[in-house]
């Protein structure tokens, strides 16, 4: 009975926003009078946001400011089932702030930009002609900074809105872009005789041995007529009902059921074991018809989280597990997500050993989610705060009612393990002032800090919440961001991580341009940056072109070449580190967020770039490791599967760079489940240019092999990275 309204959509652009006062909503008769400056309404082929809609370039440049300058208006006029009973307004998505009219009627406004809502239209629609709907949607800018800093506005900004896809321009999201628009589906739900009046929500618990489930479902059912609810919880896989409830609806509407399961499948994450899943299904029937039906795909498990001084791991249906995770915002704009592109993206993952990802400070569409679930990836989800908010008790009580929108419309996910309330609310003056004094203290210790993180976990209790991410020492959040020979600063070198201990580190990465030919998809950005498309090039071609270079400019080859060693050496060395005290780690990026953004190891349009190597020489479930510095000082063998491998053999040969060997050994070990091995002993250095073969085997099975080409010759940090970038176009400049 559903009405999608997907065609026939006008819109407008109210650049002095004043066609509320006016009463667009009532009447638009007054547009093209000469008075008002009002522009006229043009037809919307599809409901995307309106930069990909009418921009040119969305994804950089001034001229997208004018999107946000004003709010736009939206109207359509659609007709409705006359012999229905009830009716409700759908919205899967507008960004960000919109109100609502119906027949010149004010329905209600709502805040955000990924949670589904709706409104009850009963006393407003006409059932036997033509309905006028009308939407006022904006996404402004801000224009507060804390203590009036200018010149750090780009961490310094007070972010008014629940939203971490602008903003954000420290060449992540450029800084001209704000997504703004209906986006998603709009739809007209017409019922007849009976509906849910509230959606099933369905929830369990585990037994001590997790292998049995209390499941329970309640709802509301609203009916005009003698009617049946039913329940039922199916076996995904084999088709078969484990549990099945029938009952009348009571006077009231209120259903309520519980009941146990026997000898149920665990979720695991897809290197743990297998992502088993159950549907959850229930529906309403009046003389045999069904009448309205709710399914979820779900699945049986138990997580948490040991937070100590000492450490901060994840423990998944009574195990410890070890995050090999890599954050994930694959486009600023989220309309331009689909089913195909999230599940490329999340086999790509898989292939190169991510078992974790972190949706960072914002929120995917609900298919990307449905995918993580089917194929085993756990998701560790941001909140939308990043960096710097206002501290009023008002914002706070609005951020938290947007984010717990978003608690309850993916807690239904078990690939969802755990929430994130902040992101680095300490912005980069985490030492600065930690009692309050600028934004970090007032976040983490007065408002919304406390205030979120309690919220978060009443509202779902069958998860941990990491209170402040980057805020290692509080014992409510305890992951770490770490940056050294990346974003702290050229005189860094990424080898200075050696002796340091991270329990669990959520950040860590360089940023990488792609290869020069989809630079070049972009000619204004491949303008900007062709000095590191020519770096290599002969002196004619140089001529040729009028590009000159300094010797020491990078080139897009030597700055992923360094990307790839930054990664490999960072991922190595929290594996060497397994659970003593390291529980993981998550890869930042895995994907550009546009074409101007370069941190993911993949680029915007799909292409891998050499960051990729690191993680899949590095990053796979079984591994082999040198732990080296200035000297080779010792073979690490892991293993992250929660099975044993048995006897194997691990072999290590160090060569000259002309493959003369100058050192070999072998050892047979007995790798378990779950561990960490110390092979070989070194602690020597072996001369100056020397290459490093690792290879782990079963009989004549190769379970895993690393190779180290000319060791020592590790490149210094990228010239001009990170402190210099071209604002307009978003992009870092690296020294060109």
């Amino acid at each position: 009975m559903n009405k999608l309204i997907d065609q026939n959509w006008y819109l407008l652009q109210d650049v002095n926003d004043t066609c509320e006062k006016l009463k667009l909503f009532e009447t638009d008769s007054f547009i093209t009078e000469q008075g008002p400056q009002i522009s006229e309404w043009e037809p919307v082929e599809k409901l995307k946001h309106l930069q990909l809609l009418f921009s040119e370039h969305p994804y950089w440049g001034r001229e997208l400011r004018y999107f946000n300058d004003a709010p736009w208006w939206y109207k359509n006029e659609f007709e409705a089932d006359a012999l229905c009973d009830h009716y409700e307004l759908f919205f899967s998505n507008v960004d960000y702030y919109c109100k609502v009219w119906l027949n010149g009627r004010f329905v209600g406004e709502h805040e955000g930009y990924s949670a589904a809502f709706q409104f009850n239209v009963d006393g407003m629609i006409n059932r036997n002609g033509s309905n006028r709907l009308v939407v006022k949607v904006w996404s402004p800018w801000e224009t507060k900074i804390e203590d009036d800093e200018a010149g750090r506005r780009t961490f310094k900004v007070e972010r008014n809105m629940v939203k971490g896809t602008y903003e954000h321009s420290d060449t992540f999201v450029a800084r001209d872009v704000n997504p703004v628009g209906i986006y998603g589906d709009v739809i007209l739900k017409q019922y007849k005789k009976a509906w849910f009046d509230r959606k099933p929500e369905f929830c369990y618990s585990l037994d001590e041995t997790l292998c049995r489930a209390q499941v329970s479902l309640n709802t509301n059912v609203k009916t005009t007529e003698k009617a049946e609810v039913h329940f039922l919880c199916r076996d995904h896989l084999t088709n078969e009902i484990r549990y099945r409830s029938d009952r009348a609806v009571s006077e009231d509407g209120a259903y309520s059921f519980s009941g146990e399961i026997a000898d149920i499948h665990l979720w695991n994450i897809w290197d743990r074991g297998t992502p088993y899943t159950y549907d959850i299904e229930a529906w309403i029937e009046v003389d045999g018809e069904v009448v309205d039906c709710y399914h979820e795909l779900t699945g049986f498990r138990e997580i948490e989280m040991k937070r100590t001084e000492d450490e901060t791991s994840f423990i998944l249906n009574h195990k410890k597990i070890y995050v090999r995770g890599t954050s994930y915002f694959p486009d600023n704009y989220i309309s331009a997500m689909n089913k195909e592109r999230y599940k490329d993206d999340l086999l790509k993952m898989k292939s190169c050993g991510f078992n974790f990802i972190r949706v960072h400070v914002h929120v995917e569409l609900p298919e990307f989610y449905q995918l993580c679930t089917e194929m085993g990836m756990g998701i560790i989800q941001d909140s939308e705060y990043n960096w710097t908010h206002p501290g009023s008790d008002a914002f706070a009580e609005r951020f938290i009612r947007v984010f717990l929108e978003n608690v309850d419309q993916l807690k239904k996910y078990p690939a969802v393990l755990c929430w994130i309330c902040m992101n680095e609310p300490a912005g980069l003056d985490a030492d600065d002032a930690p009692n309050g004094e600028n934004s970090y203290g007032r976040a983490m210790d007065i408002s919304p800090g406390p205030a979120l993180y309690e919220a978060v976990c009443a509202h779902d209790p069958s998860r941990p919440a990491i209170k402040g991410s980057f805020c290692e020492n509080d014992l409510l959040s305890g992951d770490s961001h770490n940056y050294i020979g990346s974003l702290c600063g050229e005189q860094g070198h990424y080898t200075d991580i050696y002796g340091m201990c991270e329990k669990l580190n959520t950040e860590y990465g360089f940023d990488a341009p792609p290869c020069a030919d989809n630079l070049m998809k972009v000619p204004a950005v491949y303008k900007r940056l062709r000095k590191l498309d020519h770096k290599m090039a002969s002196g004619k071609e140089q001529e040729a072109t009028g590009v000159c270079t300094k010797d020491d400019t990078p080139s897009i080859d030597s700055i992923g070449e360094y990307q790839y060693r930054l990664l490999k050496y960072y991922t190595e060395y929290y594996r060497m580190q397994k659970y003593e005290p390291n529980a993981g780690y998550v890869q930042f990026l895995f994907s550009d967020i546009g074409p101007t953004s370069y941190y993911g190891i993949y680029d915007w349009w799909g292409t891998s770039k050499r960051g990729l190597d690191a993680m899949l020489e590095s990053n796979m479930p079984i591994g082999i490791f040198m732990g080296y510095q200035d000297q080779l000082v010792a073979v690490y063998v892991v293993n992250d599967h929660a099975y044993d491998v048995g006897e194997c053999e691990a072999v290590l040969v160090v060569t000259d760079l002309n493959g003369n060997e100058l050192y070999k050994a072998s050892k047979e070990i007995v790798l378990l489940q779950d561990s960490r091995l110390r092979v070989f002993e070194i602690n020597r250095r072996f001369g100056d240019h020397i290459s490093v073969a690792l290879v782990l085997k079963k009989g004549e099975q190769i379970l895993a092999g690393n190779r180290y080409e000319d060791l020592y010759n590790m490149p210094a940090h990228v010239k001009g990275h990170p402190a210099r970038m071209s604002h307009e176009f978003g992009i870092r400049l690296y020294d060109c």
